[in-house]
């Protein structure tokens, strides 16, 4: 039976509003309701230190909202991610001070984790993948909210509940699981697997302000979408998300993923309730994706299209300071840095695009087509 998910409209990042809002959404979760004592570790995307006005984090305001619900409930709150690239203590500190989330934790009593430690765990039930290296903060809770932010994403299409908890896995420890799985709907699974395994006991979504487009970094374009979602099955509160802001499942492989996985079929009709049930966003999301009307071809086609239609990174020069952040996160081991400045092998490119999304300077274009190669 569908868990069902809970949609609500909600216009800025007003924190009394959002308040009221996360004690509806909490509201409607039993288990949750008898959190006294409890460590609640909440679960950010935390992509890149960025300003929250870029939308590629969750917004500390949602964030705060959260906490002060939470906190009124007898809850001891954790903050806790691990963005790409070099994963350590003296970094978290940085990256939290850059989004904001060192002054929510001031006001609101919550702790910022920097546990950068991590532990091999076995998932005999795993379809795909038996084992994954996970970082140990997910130790620490008793229970896990995952805040994903409403973001497409040029790999995956689309970043969200299915995709969050990548980010329990460490720094640069992810590069790893992309050479493993290039194709995407076989990424897809594998992500499907981790988030089994992690298993959050619930999901709120961020989609106050969104991000289409090239996301999931900075290249992305900031959307007011004006929602918030909930849920426990990640698959569907995906999907509602989804169908919300308009985006085609062809062209989401994360969709596609959770499908093959067998997790949900895509025509499923699953119970919405709020005041947001049947919102639809105009203009809907321009999607960070457009091969998937050949992505079904057969085999040797298939190969070739994806030289053809997929976007290739191409480094601006004009743009590169030559840290390094793309290097430390290619999946391919395809970028080197030379006089200061970062080339790409395009030879070994297996377009995960993990560059262009954690690039702090947005000196990754995306372009396509045959030349460049």
């Amino acid at each position: 039976m569908a868990d069902g998910v809970h949609l609500t409209k909600c216009k800025d990042y007003d924190v009394k509003k959002l308040r009221k809002q996360m004690k509806e959404h909490l509201d409607l979760y039993l288990d949750l309701k008898k959190l006294k004592g409890k460590k609640v570790l909440l679960k950010i995307n935390l992509l890149s230190p960025s300003d929250p006005g870029q939308a590629v984090i969750t917004h500390p305001k949602f964030l705060q909202a959260l906490i002060e619900e939470l906190n009124s409930r007898g809850a001891k709150c954790l903050i806790a991610d691990s963005p790409g690239g070099p994963f350590n203590p003296a970094r978290m500190e940085k990256a939290y001070a850059r989004c904001g989330y060192d002054k929510v934790a001031k006001k609101t009593g919550a702790k910022l984790l920097t546990v950068t430690t991590s532990s091999e765990v076995k998932f005999k039930k795993g379809k795909f993948v038996k084992s994954f290296l996970i970082t140990d903060y997910l130790k620490e809770a008793d229970i896990v909210i995952a805040v994903p932010k409403l973001k497409t994403h040029m790999f995956m299409g689309l970043t969200l509940c299915t995709k969050i908890m990548f980010g329990a896995i460490p720094g640069t420890t992810k590069v790893t699981y992309h050479t493993r799985f290039p194709e995407p709907i076989n990424f897809a699974k594998m992500l499907c697997d981790l988030t089994e395994l992690t298993h959050p006991d619930l999901f709120i979504v961020d989609g106050v302000v969104g991000m289409d487009k090239q996301g999931p970094g900075s290249s992305g374009r900031p959307r007011k979408v004006g929602l918030i979602a909930s849920g426990r099955n990640y698959a569907e509160v995906d999907v509602v998300c989804a169908r919300s802001v308009g985006l085609d499942f062809d062209g989401l492989p994360i969709m596609e993923g959770i499908e093959a996985y067998g997790k949900l079929k895509l025509d499923s009709k699953i119970p919405v309730t709020g005041n947001g049930k049947g919102y639809k966003l105009k203009p809907p999301y321009v999607p960070a994706r457009t091969d998937h009307m050949m992505r079904r071809l057969p085999g040797f086609l298939n190969r070739f299209q994806r030289e053809i239609a997929s976007p290739k990174p191409v480094i601006n020069r004009n743009k590169c300071i030559g840290c390094g952040i793309c290097r430390q996160n290619c999946a391919g081991d395809a970028i080197k840095i030379v006089s200061k400045k970062a080339q790409i092998n395009k030879s070994k490119c297996i377009r995960c695009y993990c560059c262009h999304e954690l690039c702090p300077e947005t000196a990754v274009d995306l372009k396509r087509g045959l030349i460049n190669l």
